[in-house]
């Protein structure tokens, strides 16, 4: 058992595509951790991951809102109450049973949809605009529903302060190339659906970050037991694959069992995998074939240069620029954040 038992928490894995996510979350062994609520039907997350479906059957997600029809607008914000719903079901659960709650998110999933389009647009976003952040109960939360820069999510400031945060962060140049492979073998081009550029980027991901380290008051961004820690925390891909002791010191953090961390187990069968559908399937292709951490995925080595002219080739010119235009503008934000990175 870890040093540290905190009472209940409300923990967050935030994240961004190809992090390696599905594999903190196996190692952890949440479905075992005795300070957790199992819910092995419901997962470890992805909420909101409706929404994004929903923009994407109605050909949104790559167009800025100003283009959204009303019904759109409509169906989308109707759809992130209902996760966000959803999600407070949940946590209303786990404090009914005393158990802390872990719950995981793709940060890009949360970006309020005028944040995106000021993405897209190459403008500032006004913070103060609330006129798609989601309604969220008073008898928790209290009357007001604010939101303060550099908060871009769709989540009152109210909410996001209820939470103990981890940032998840992987190098662009391994996150978002791994990302537009699984929009080509799941044939979505043929669907008309962008490859999702507008979620190759770490804005969302160090906006968050630096509104919980301006949001999070000085005594209570300290982590009993760990003095050197603080809320919110960063965790990087390379280390949960090749530093175990990081991971370990992670479960301490959180109060988890670390008798319950699984570094090996057994891969799926042909006939499990055949059942899973072809999304789960692929975005989980390597850890369900996999008996434990694979070697050779980290970004040791990584020369941008030399990666780029291998993009050009694998996707075509076009394709192969735009992924490097991505990477080498995500590159400042994910050296800031993994210079801040939980260490051991």
């Amino acid at each position: 058992m870890g040093s540290y038992e905190p009472s209940p928490r409300q923990f967050w894995l935030l994240t961004y595509p190809r992090t390696g996510s599905n594999l903190l979350v196996r190692i952890l062994g949440l479905d075992a951790q005795p300070c957790l609520l199992s819910d092995q039907a419901r997962g470890p997350g992805y909420f909101f991951l409706p929404v994004m479906r929903l923009m994407q059957d109605l050909d949104v997600r790559e167009k800025d809102v100003k283009e959204w029809t009303e019904d759109a607008r409509s169906q989308i914000k109707q759809c992130y109450q209902a996760c966000f719903n959803d999600m407070q079901g949940y946590v209303d659960e786990t404090v009914l049973k005393n158990h802390s709650v872990f719950v995981k998110e793709h940060v890009n999933f949360l970006v309020d949809p005028i944040a995106r389009a000021s993405q897209l647009r190459g403008t500032s976003f006004d913070e103060t605009e609330t006129s798609w952040m989601v309604n969220i109960p008073e008898t928790i939360y209290g009357s007001n529903r604010t939101r303060s820069a550099p908060n871009e999510t769709i989540l009152p400031d109210e909410f996001l302060r209820r939470w103990s945060p981890t940032f998840l962060i992987r190098h662009p140049a391994l996150a978002f190339p791994s990302r537009y492979r699984i929009f080509l073998d799941l044939d979505e081009a043929e669907t008309g659906r962008g490859p999702g550029w507008t979620d190759m980027t770490m804005r969302w991901t160090r906006t968050l970050y630096d509104w919980y380290r301006a949001n999070i008051p000085g005594d209570e961004s300290v982590i009993d037991g760990h003095g050197d820690v603080t809320w919110p925390l960063i965790i990087d891909a390379d280390d949960v694959m090749a530093k175990p002791e990081v991971v370990v010191r992670f479960c301490d953090i959180l109060g988890m069992d670390r008798s319950k961390l699984r570094f090996t187990w057994t891969a799926e069968t042909e006939e499990k995998k055949s059942r899973m559908g072809k999304y789960p399937s692929r975005f989980l292709s390597t850890l369900i074939s996999s008996e434990g951490i694979v070697s050779g995925k980290t970004s040791e080595n990584v020369d941008i240069d030399v990666e780029a002219k291998k993009w050009r080739v694998e996707f075509g010119d076009e394709a192969g620029a735009k992924l490097e235009q991505v990477v080498r503008a995500a590159m400042p934000d994910y050296e800031f954040l993994k210079a801040r990175r939980l260490k051991v």
